[in-house]
């Protein structure tokens, strides 16, 4: 009996010691879609070197940069604080456009929606922009 409790003893300690979680790579739209999405690309990366950041979604049109990042679950207390510093960041190395962050679940997944949109090319430019002038209304209030 004491065999078999080391045993399975031993299984659990060598079975908490799998690989690491490997790190999440933002969807890289580029210059595929309808729109160019370089700028959102690197914003997400900029967002993405936030230690509380587990993911980005983003666009980019004429009007401005959308961006949605998840964040960890206990960090979630901090919203508005990683919300202010992942818009300032962003700003500092975009200064000319106009810079969306945005926390919410919903509109991460809305913007989710339309980087898969731009990059399957399901999308036409007027409809894309219709969607960031209503989103962009939800960001507001």
């Amino acid at each position: 009996m004491k065999h078999f409790l080391a045993i399975i003893i031993g299984i659990m300690i060598l079975g908490g010691c799998g690989p690491q979680a490997e790190t999440i790579q933002p969807l890289q739209v580029g210059n595929q879609a309808i729109v160019a999405q370089e700028k959102a690309d690197e914003a997400k990366q900029i967002l993405l070197s936030m230690e509380e950041v587990l993911e980005v979604k983003g666009v980019v049109n004429d009007q401005g940069i959308y961006l949605a990042p998840r964040v960890k679950h206990f960090d979630r207390f901090h919203l508005n604080d990683i919300r202010k510093r992942g818009h300032e960041n962003v700003a500092k190395r975009f200064p000319k456009e106009t810079v969306h962050v945005s926390t919410d679940k919903k509109i991460y997944m809305e913007l989710e929606k339309l980087e898969q949109e731009l990059k399957k090319k399901t999308i036409s430019e007027k409809r894309f922009s219709t969607k960031l002038k209503e989103l962009e209304e939800k960001m507001k209030g």
